[in-house]
């Protein structure tokens, strides 16, 4: 699977959703149920833009983050209906990502969570969004390998379908906790992931020279999901302004390099998949 030719994948849910509307600080999955017009119209551009991968909005439906928000409903419930949302986006088009994100809780003994605390909490959701009926799995903008392993193996607990895994870096291309990428990826290739890769990387040259490093130590497609560059801070927001054109351009090194699903993450727009997939429809 996404081993020949590359795949187009979405680009940013947040910032796009932070354009359409939705207050900074607001509880994602929460405001998307309270406007599903708004996530249907973003998604429906990132598929006409050439996106065949696209996450449904379940990125922070998980019984942590939604206690943070003092939301108590029920996650079957909540994750069925953010599916269907990105199922009626698709309209058949694009295969939808159940999408499971870090949690930012650290298990023991760096943090105070246990293990099967947190788990549990994986499999809680990532149960919730196997009933939905997505496609596959994401598992995405984690932090560090252990939090990664418990998401994998919750997943493989309650579905038999493909899980991707995506990791945020930190200025030197290790993971946020120092941990080297191909280290990660070795780790989580013996637990049966499908692809892995990063995401939310504003340096795109790092990125590519992380991608190289994986090339040689992994047959597995890879992923490149970067930010639109790095943000300009105006007026106490951050501000994207990467060319649509220059993303192209790194696309095609993305595949050079191994990347087999290429989208984007904060910042990226409809405008720049619609780039990244005129820049990759010859290959």
């Amino acid at each position: 699977m996404f081993e020949k030719r590359p795949v187009i994948m979405d680009g940013a849910t947040g910032t796009e959703l932070q354009r359409l509307g939705m207050p900074a600080g607001s509880c994602t999955e929460k405001w998307v149920l309270e406007n599903p017009d708004k996530m249907i119209l973003l998604q429906r551009a990132y598929v006409s833009a050439g996106s065949r991968l696209i996450y449904a909005p379940t990125f922070g439906a998980n019984s942590i983050n939604l206690a943070k928000h003092g939301i108590k409903d029920d996650l079957n419930i909540m994750c069925r209906d953010l599916v269907a949302l990105s199922r009626e986006a698709a309209d058949g088009l694009a295969m939808v990502i159940g999408d499971i994100s870090s949690t930012g809780e650290l298990v023991e003994p760096y943090g105070d969570m246990e293990e099967d605390e947190l788990f549990s909490v994986f499999a809680h959701q990532a149960e919730a969004i196997e009933r939905a009926g997505v496609d596959l799995f994401g598992i995405e903008t984690q932090m560090y390998l252990d939090e990664a392993r418990l998401a994998v193996k919750a997943v493989k607990e309650v579905s038999s379908k493909p899980i991707i895994v995506s990791f945020s870096c930190g200025p030197t291309g290790k993971t946020l906790w120092g941990e080297d990428l191909c280290d990660v990826c070795d780790e989580l290739q013996q637990l049966g992931i499908t692809a892995f890769g990063v995401n939310c990387c504003g340096d795109l040259d790092l990125l590519c020279s992380i991608l190289e490093k994986l090339r040689e130590r992994t047959e597995l497609p890879l992923i490149a999901k970067p930010n639109a560059g790095v943000p300009l801070i105006k007026d106490g927001r951050s501000v994207y302004d990467f060319p649509t054109e220059k993303m192209a351009e790194y696309a095609l090194k993305f595949h050079e390099r191994g990347a087999r699903l290429i989208g984007g993450c904060c910042g990226t727009t409809p405008l720049h998949i619609e780039a990244i997939s005129r820049a990759l429809k010859s290959i």
